[in-house]
């Protein structure tokens, strides 16, 4: 079970200036690439007015040099709102610039904001990212690629920059219903299943994933992002966590995140945290994650809840999640 972590939970608060969020998080990085987390991940939003998301592209290729031995992530890049050479040939560079600690994580989207943005309506956006997975693998492979897409149009097009790693980085696509998990299946190598999908969905999901696998003969890959709540005991931890979790709820039901083909969301406190989050004292978090293993999840992206507001009290709450989790998981594995 490979653990890693989301800087999602780091660019709060805003309050502070946007240099100084940055910097911080570089600091953080460079603090966790000993600890013993599998990767580093990052997001992906436009226009997202008050919170805060710095593009991924750029950050993780200044995060590069400071996350030693952590394969960085694009945790989810919204594939369709962009123009894929230019994604294809970002991919190319920044595996290059990480030496081949690159991951990529693609995902269709949701916001009516981010699609109005891109000149797309929202039955776009599967067709479209098909299309363009389709046309960066072949020039990612080499290939001439001469394609009259309904979104793309090459003629006898070529990359002068082959990736580091063959044919290309490792691809995942972020899931939240059975059509995303099957897609994630036949297009990409893994599938990374979202922080508000409740456990029992893991499972559901998981299962999906592997059938749809198992007829191409190949394994793949199962992630899930999880919202991780560390406190002296669970009652500390989720009335630390209380205020993030509004905040949180809030953005999302303001973006609309539910759909109707998706599984049922975590949006609200109606919920157990216990249904859809890692939380309670490290010994308890760690027996919630060996829970996750046993659904079939290769490994858990972390979003750290509860986080305080110093960088140096940060750095230290991450090095106590690496000792009393991340390392004790890594030795129950051996």
């Amino acid at each position: 079970m490979r653990i890693g972590f989301h800087l999602t939970p780091f660019w709060s608060p805003t309050d502070r200036a946007p240099t100084a969020i940055i910097d911080e998080a570089i600091e953080v990085v460079r603090a966790a690439a000993g600890m013993g987390f599998a990767w580093v991940s990052i997001g992906h939003h436009w226009l997202s007015h008050p919170t805060v998301w710095p593009h991924p592209i750029a950050m993780l290729s200044r995060l590069a040099p400071e996350a030693g031995e952590m394969r960085l992530k694009t945790s989810m890049l919204l594939l369709p709102l962009l123009n894929p050479v230019d994604v294809a040939e970002s991919v190319v560079t920044l595996d290059h610039i990480t030496h081949g600690r690159l991951d990529v994580g693609v995902a269709i989207g949701y916001r009516e904001l981010e699609l109005e943005a891109a000149g797309l309506r929202r039955r776009d956006r599967v067709p479209k990212l098909e299309e363009s997975l389709g046309m960066m693998k072949r020039l990612w492979r080499g290939e001439e690629v001469t394609l009259e897409g309904a979104y793309t149009k090459l003629t006898k097009a070529r990359l002068g920059l082959p990736p580091y790693q063959r044919p290309h980085p490792p691809l995942e696509m972020g899931a939240q219903s059975v059509g995303a998990t099957r897609r994630a299946a036949r297009l990409v190598d893994a599938v990374f299943l979202g922080p508000q999908v409740a456990w029992a969905d893991v499972g559901r999901l998981v299962g999906v994933y592997r059938e749809a696998r198992a007829a191409e003969s190949t394994a793949g890959t199962a992630f899930a992002s999880r919202s991780l709540i560390v406190g002296a005991s669970k009652e500390v931890a989720r009335a630390a966590a209380r205020g993030y979790l509004e905040r949180t709820f809030a953005m999302y039901r303001s973006w609309q995140m539910q759909e109707p083909g998706m599984v049922q969301l975590q949006l609200g406190f109606d919920a157990n945290l216990d249904d859809w989050t890692i939380n309670g004292t490290p010994a308890q978090c760690l027996e919630t994650i060996a829970r996750g293993r046993a659904l079939g999840l290769d490994g858990i992206g972390l979003t750290i809840y509860s986080l305080p507001r110093e960088v140096k009290a940060r750095i230290e709450y991450l090095r106590m999640i690496a000792e009393q989790i991340v390392r004790p998981l890594a030795a129950l594995g051996r």
